[in-house]
């Protein structure tokens, strides 16, 4: 099984509405919510660890989820605290910009000693996703880390840190807070954007090395239009190209990524210290650039389910 850890929320995305007012949409999302959505859209199964608002957002997700069939910590289910929301501007190239609300929500509330208790119960995990707001805001950012590391043994963690600087309180605190996660973590995915946060002062080859070299053994590198690399510490270096499709917003695509690599890791039983072939990095980064051009061709974060990709990958061949 994969559980994934992090935040669920709602994105009021910026549009206009029929009268041509300014308006906002909302949609399920955060970093957790999407890559669990992915993953059992393309055939996993999936458990999401947080919690959950009794408010009208904390209901609606709770739909969500169960619509996606991905299963919830039933003590986490309709919980008092508020729902977290984030507040996102489209640029014209799709891309996003963000602004949250996060104080005392359930994201924030959301205790090592809970997820301790959770990951003891479910012995069926095999695959850990964190990230990522829940990861840069410093109390649950903390919890998580401190129930990591207070474990003898971890599942395969994948790490996607998505460095967003507007909700980063203290930037030093932060870059320890992601090392130290690094350190336990067995993949990590993240953008050239988010390494040169993290690295200012390297290259991002550099600093992808700097990574492998605190002992992750994977590393997964977006780069937008230029595609998705594999860089491994067995010394593996795969690159594929991004699909070339008409692009409506950004918003989750690299979390299909993660719930697409994460689906594929599962169906080969790829585990941690496992040997990796280029043939299925190849396979692996494939198969997520094909589920991100799905998501990336229609509005707001929605991961497609496998036989969209089947079928995107046979319209892309017959172009």
């Amino acid at each position: 099984m994969i559980a994934i850890l992090g935040e669920a929320l709602i994105d009021l995305i910026g549009g206009k509405g029929e009268d041509g007012q300014n308006c906002f949409y909302h949609y399920a999302g955060g970093c957790a919510l999407n890559a669990a959505t992915a993953a059992a859209r393309l055939g996993s199964r999936v458990l999401y660890i947080g919690k959950l608002s009794s408010d009208m957002f904390g209901t609606q997700m709770q739909q969500y989820f169960a619509d996606n069939s991905v299963e919830l910590v039933e003590e986490f289910k309709d919980v008092p605290d508020n729902s977290m929301i984030g507040f996102a501007k489209l640029d014209e190239h799709g891309g996003a910009s963000y602004v949250f609300y996060t104080e005392g929500t359930t994201v924030t509330n959301l205790s090592d000693a809970e997820i301790s208790r959770t990951l003891d119960e479910r012995t069926d995990i095999s695959y850990l996703h964190i990230g990522s707001v829940s990861v840069a805001l410093d109390e649950s950012g903390d919890h998580i880390l401190r129930a990591l590391q207070q474990r003898e043994k971890l599942p395969f963690v994948f790490f996607d840190p998505n460095v967003r600087p507007t909700i980063i309180a203290d930037f030093t605190t932060y870059r320890e807070r992601v090392l130290s996660l690094a350190k336990l973590s067995t993949l990590i995915k993240l953008s050239h954007e988010d390494l040169e946060l993290i690295y200012p002062e390297t290259s991002v080859e550099d600093g992808v090395q700097r990574l492998l070299n605190l002992g992750v053994e994977h590393v997964i590198l977006t780069k937008g239009k230029d595609g998705l690399q594999w860089r491994s510490k067995s010394g593996l270096d795969v690159s594929v190209p991004a699909i070339d499709n008409p692009i409506v917003d950004t918003v989750g695509a690299g979390d299909t990524v993660s719930g697409a690599v994460l689906t594929y890791l599962e169906e080969q039983n790829i585990k941690t210290g496992d040997h990796l072939t280029t043939e299925q990095a190849q396979e692996a980064l494939r198969f997520a650039a094909l589920a991100a051009a799905v998501t990336t061709s229609r509005k707001g974060a929605n991961p497609p389910k496998r036989d969209e990709v089947g079928m995107f990958k046979y319209l892309e061949q017959s172009i």
